[in-house]
C-alpha cells in the first residue's frame, strides 16, 4: 500500500468541497435532504467543531447562505502566524484517520477519534454472557487518565458513550441483567460474590469506571453526564484543536480505485417495497488488477455498503464482482438492487474495492425513495461499457388467493433429527393437512396450527417434505413442498449407483448426486441408457430403474444422467455399464489421501518422493498412481466455533484468531466457511474465498447457551459434499458435548465416510475430562488430523498456524484401489521407508 495523497482543503475533494451555485432555495433542517457536501459537513465530522446553537442555526439556513457559511469557516485560519492552515490539515488528517480505523461518523468511537484523536488505549471487553459488546477507551494526559466506556446498543448498531443518563442496564445482557435483579433483591439473603464477578474479571472494572456498583449501587463520587459528554463536545480553543489534529500522523490507506459515476434509480414497486437500484461506473482506464490464480485471469470486485435511516444502520450488504477481464479496456458498470419503503430517505454509503488490487474508494449519496417507480429501463452507462448485476431481488412471495398452503422451508441448509414442519392455510377449505417425507405419509394435523416435527434420516442427505393440504371429503385443495440439505456449490452431477467396475445386467437402480448452485433450482434430471432416455425427475431422491442389456464382445452400455436448472444451465455424468477392457483403463478410479509427513522432533518432512512411501488397504499393498507434494492445490477449508455459554472469557479471542487463520490461508483459489454452534449448529457464511465476509460473519460472536458438539461437526461436513480435492475442518470447543441430537459414534462414522481431514481444538479442557479428550482424538486420527489440547485462547494464534504450515505440506497420494467392490469400510495405512518419520492419514476409507 502507499501514502493516500495529499488532497487541497479549497478543493475538498475528500468530503468537504462546498459550491453555492444551482442549489434549491427551500430550506430544510434534515441534513439527508441537503447537497451531498453540506450533508458531509454536517454528519462525517467537521461540524462537531461547532456548539450546538450554531448547529442549530446552520440546519435553519436555506442551502445558499448555509454553503456560503461551511466554506467560510473552512477558508479561516486559526493560527495565521504559520504559513499553513492547520485547521484544513487537521480535517483532513482527521477524516482519514477515522476511515483507516474503519469507523462510521454516526458511530461515537469515530467522533472520539476526529475529536481527540487516538486513545491512549483502547480494550475490547471479552465477557459475552454478562456484557453487551462494549470497549473500555482511555483518554489523558498520562498522569490523569480517564476510562471511557462505549457500548453496542443492538447487534450492527454503532457504539455509543455509556453516560449515567443511561444506567447501566444497557451494558448487560437480558440474562445478567435478570440475574441482578434478583442479587439486589435478595442481597441480603445471598453470601459470596456478585454473579457478575465471578464469570467476568472485568466487571469490577466497569463498577469502578460507572461508579456504578452492579445495577443500582450508585457511589457518591460518581462521575456525571457533564463529565464524560464534554470527551464529545467542540473545543473550547479551535486553534489548539487544529494545531494537535495537523500534527495527527497520517495513516497508510488503499490507493483510491477510479470511479466516474454513482446513480441510484428507482426502476420498480413490487408488493410494498420499491425497487432501489445502485449502479457505479468505473472508467476504462480505472486500472482494475487480474488475477491469474485460477485457470482463468479474473477480475475481483466487490461493493460494500450500509444505507442509514435516521443516523441508524437500517441495512448493510456485500456484494462480489467477479468476472472475466475484457478484450480491451472498457467502462465497467457494477449494479446491485436493494428493497426500500416508498417515502422514507436513506443515506448510501458504499465501498467499491479491487478485491485483488486492494484499492478502494469510498462514495455516499443521500436520497428519498418515491412513491412511484421511475421510467427507467437500464442503469446509465457510457458506449460500450460491460454490465453487471449483482444479486437480484425476488418478487416477494406472498399467498396468493384463499385457500392455500405454503410450507414454511427451514432456516438452515442442513438439517439432522427431527425438523418441526410449518405449513401456513388461508382461506376455509382446508381442514387437515398431510405431512411426507420422500413419499411416504408421517404424521397428519386436523386443525391449526398445522405443524409437525418431522423424523429425518439418521445422516443428513436430500430428502422431499411435502404437505398436502385436504377438505372435509378427502379432496386435494393444495400441496407445497421443499428440499432438505440439498448440496450447494458449483453446478455437478456425479453418478454413484451402479458403482464403477462392478458387473450389473438387467434391472438395476441408478442413483446420482446433483450440487446445485447457491439461487439456482433443478428444473429435470434425466437418465439415459445408451442415450435413450429411461426416466425424467423434477424431485430427489435422483434414483431411477434401469433395464442393462447383455453386452458381448466389445459392445458398450453406458448411463447418463443430465441435470438441468431453471436457467437452462446443464451438467451431466456418464459412466461405463459393463465396459470392455480399453474402456475400464480410462473409467479407472483412484483413491486419495493426503499425508503428513513428521520427523521425531515433529518437525514436516517437505522432500520426499513416491518412492519413499507404501500404501495397504485392508492388508494389501496398493500401486502408488499419483503423487505430489500439495502446497499450492487449492483448499476447501470450514471453521466450526464453539459459542455455547462457557465461552464466555475465550470467544473474543477466538473470533479474532480464526479471523486472521482465514486471511492468512485462504486465496482465490480456495473455499472456506464458518459455523457457529450452542443450542445448534448454525451457518454463519456459506463456502467462498471473499476473506473480508468470512471475517465479517465472525464479528460479534455471543456466547450463551449449551453445546451440541456432534451435531456441529456432522453440519459442518455435510457442507463438503459434492466437493473433492483437499478439504480439512477447524473444530474448536471448550466442553463436553450437551444437547446433541446424534451421538459421538454417528458423528465419527459420518467423518469416515466424508473422508474430510478434522482437526479439533480443546480449550481449557480440564484434566479430569478424559471423555472429551478421546473423542478429540478420535475424530482427528480417524480422518488424519490433528488435536490441540490449550489452556487458554491467546495459543489459538499459534495452533491455527501450525493447522496452516500443516495444510500447505501435505503429500497426496493416490492409488487404483485392488479391494473387490463393496460399500465397507476399508482401513488404510501408509508408511515411510525412511527410518525416524512419521505418517499421518486417514485410518481407513469408504468406497
Amino acid at each position: 500500500m502507499r501514502r493516500a495523497s495529499r488532497t487541497s482543503i479549497p478543493a475538498l475533494a475528500l468530503l468537504l468541497a462546498v459550491s453555492a451555485s444551482g442549489f434549491a432555495q427551500e430550506a430544510t433542517d434534515d441534513p439527508l435532504t441537503w447537497p451531498e457536501e453540506q450533508r458531509a459537513f454536517f454528519q462525517d465530522g467537521p461540524a462537531l467543531l461547532l456548539d450546538r446553537e450554531v448547529r442549530d442555526e446552520l440546519r435553519s439556513m436555506d442551502p445558499i447562505a448555509r454553503g456560503a457559511w461551511i466554506q467560510g469557516f473552512l477558508d479561516r485560519d486559526p493560527i495565521p502566524e504559520t504559513p499553513e492552515n492547520e485547521l484544513q490539515e487537521g480535517l483532513r488528517r482527521r477524516a482519514l484517520l477515522v476511515r483507516s480505523l474503519e469507523f462510521a461518523p454516526q458511530d461515537d468511537r469515530g467522533r472520539l477519534v476526529f475529536l481527540l484523536g487516538e486513545p491512549l488505549s483502547r480494550r475490547r471487553v471479552d465477557c459475552s454472557v454478562v456484557f453487551n459488546p462494549l470497549e473500555i477507551w482511555t483518554y489523558g494526559d498520562g498522569t490523569s487518565p480517564r476510562p471511557l466506556i462505549l457500548y453496542e446498543t443492538s447487534l450492527e448498531a454503532p457504539y455509543r458513550l455509556w453516560v449515567p443518563l443511561d444506567s447501566k442496564r444497557p451494558l448487560y445482557t437480558e440474562e445478567m441483567e435478570y440475574f441482578l435483579d434478583q442479587w439486589e433483591e435478595l442481597r441480603r439473603r445471598v453470601f459470596g460474590r456478585r454473579f457478575d464477578h465471578q464469570i467476568c474479571k472485568e466487571a469490577k472494572e466497569v463498577d469502578e469506571i460507572t461508579g456504578i456498583s452492579g445495577l443500582t449501587g450508585y457511589q457518591p463520587e460518581r462521575p456525571t453526564n457533564a463529565d464524560i459528554l464534554r470527551f464529545l463536545g467542540a473545543p473550547d480553543d479551535l486553534a489548539a484543536w487544529s494545531r494537535a489534529a495537523a500534527a495527527t500522523p497520517e495513516p497508510e490507506l488503499p490507493e483510491s480505485l477510479a470511479v466516474d459515476d454513482l446513480v441510484v434509480q428507482f426502476p420498480q414497486l413490487v408488493g410494498q417495497r420499491m425497487v432501489t437500484r445502485i449502479s457505479v461506473t468505473l472508467p476504462a482506464d480505472a486500472e482494475i488488477a487480474i488475477s491469474n490464480a485460477g485457470e482463468k485471469p479474473e477480475l475481483g470486485l466487490a461493493l460494500e455498503g450500509t444505507l442509514e435511516h435516521g443516523r441508524q444502520v437500517f441495512d448493510s450488504f456485500r456484494v462480489r464482482f467477479d468476472l472475466e477481464p475484457p478484450e480491451e479496456p472498457q467502462p465497467l458498470v457494477l449494479v446491485e438492487e436493494r428493497a426500500l419503503r416508498p417515502g422514507q430517505t436513506f443515506l448510501l454509503r458504499l465501498q467499491v474495492r479491487d478485491e485483488i488490487g486492494a484499492k478502494v474508494t469510498h462514495l455516499s449519496r443521500a436520497f428519498t425513495v418515491p412513491n412511484e417507480p421511475e421510467a427507467v429501463d437500464l442503469p446509465p452507462a457510457p458506449p460500450g461499457a460491460i454490465q453487471v448485476t449483482g444479486q437480484r431481488i425476488a418478487a416477494i412471495e406472498r399467498i396468493g388467493g384463499r385457500d392455500t398452503l405454503l410450507l414454511v422451508p427451514p432456516d438452515s441448509d442442513v438439517v439432522l433429527g427431527l425438523w418441526r414442519a410449518e405449513a401456513l392455510v388461508t382461506g376455509d377449505r382446508i381442514d387437515k393437512v398431510v405431512f411426507l417425507v420422500d413419499g411416504e405419509p408421517q404424521l397428519s394435523r386436523s386443525r391449526a396450527p398445522f405443524s409437525a416435527e418431522i423424523r429425518l434420516a439418521q445422516y443428513p442427505r436430500e430428502q422431499v417434505v411435502r404437505a398436502e393440504g385436504y377438505d372435509a371429503d378427502g379432496n386435494l385443495i393444495d400441496s407445497d413442498e421443499v428440499i432438505l440439505n440439498q448440496p450447494r456449490g458449483a453446478l455437478r452431477v456425479r453418478i454413484l449407483e451402479p458403482r464403477r467396475g462392478t458387473k450389473v445386467e438387467g434391472k438395476v437402480k441408478a442413483s446420482a448426486e446433483v450440487v446445485v448452485p447457491e439461487d439456482g433450482r433443478i428444473e429435470n434430471v434425466e437418465f439415459l441408457l445408451n442415450d435413450e432416455r429411461v426416466a425424467l425427475l423434477q424431485t430427489p431422491p435422483w434414483e431411477a430403474e434401469v433395464e442393462v442389456p447383455v453386452t458381448r464382445g466389445n459392445e458398450i452400455a453406458y448411463l447418463t444422467v443430465v441435470a438441468t436448472l431453471d436457467d437452462e444451465s446443464r451438467a451431466e455424468d456418464v459412466r461405463f455399464l459393463n465396459d470392455p477392457e480399453f474402456v475400464e483403463q480410462v473409467e479407472v478410479s483412484l483413491t486419495e489421501l493426503f499425508v503428513t509427513v513428521t520427523d521425531r522432533s515433529g518437525r514436516l518432512v517437505r522432500d520426499l518422493g513416491a518412492e519413499d512411501f507404501e500404501v495397504f488397504e485392508d492388508g494389501r499393498r496398493q500401486e502408488i498412481t499419483k503423487f505430489e507434494l500439495v502446497e499450492d492445490l487449492p483448499l476447501n477449508l470450514g471453521i466450526t466455533i464453539d459459542t455455547s455459554g462457557s465461552m464466555n472469557n475465550s470467544i473474543g479471542q477466538a473470533e479474532r484468531a480464526a479471523t486472521g487463520f482465514i486471511e492468512n490461508i485462504i486465496t482465490r483459489r480456495d473455499r472456506c466457511f464458518t459455523i457457529a454452534f450452542s443450542n445448534r449448529p448454525l451457518l454463519l457464511m456459506p463456502p467462498t474465498d471473499d476473506t473480508q465476509a468470512l471475517a465479517l460473519s465472525l464479528e460479534g460472536l455471543r456466547a450463551s447457551g449449551f453445546t451440541s458438539l456432534y451435531d456441529a461437526v456432522v453440519h459442518s461436513l455435510y457442507y463438503f459434499r459434492g466437493v473433492s480435492g483437499r478439504r480439512a475442518l477447524v473444530v474448536l470447543s471448550d466442553g463436553e458435548d450437551t444437547s446433541s441430537n446424534l451421538g459421538f459414534a454417528e458423528a465419527l462414522d459420518y467423518a469416515r465416510r466424508t473422508g474430510v481431514v478434522v482437526y479439533t481444538i480443546g480449550l481449557g479442557v480440564g484434566a479430569l475430562e478424559l471423555g472429551l479428550k478421546d473423542k478429540l482424538r478420535d475424530l482427528a486420527q480417524e480422518t488424519g488430523g490433528r488435536t490441540f489440547l490449550i489452556r487458554n485462547a491467546t495459543e489459538l494464534e499459534g495452533v491455527y498456524q501450525e493447522i496452516e504450515d500443516e495444510l500447505r505440506s501435505q503429500y497426496l497420494v493416490a492409488y487404483p484401489s485392488t479391494t473387490a467392490a463393496s460399500d465397507t469400510y476399508r482401513p488404510v495405512e501408509v508408511k515411510v521407508k525412511r527410518r525416524g518419520l512419521d505418517a499421518r492419514t486417514a485410518r481407513g476409507v469408504y468406497p
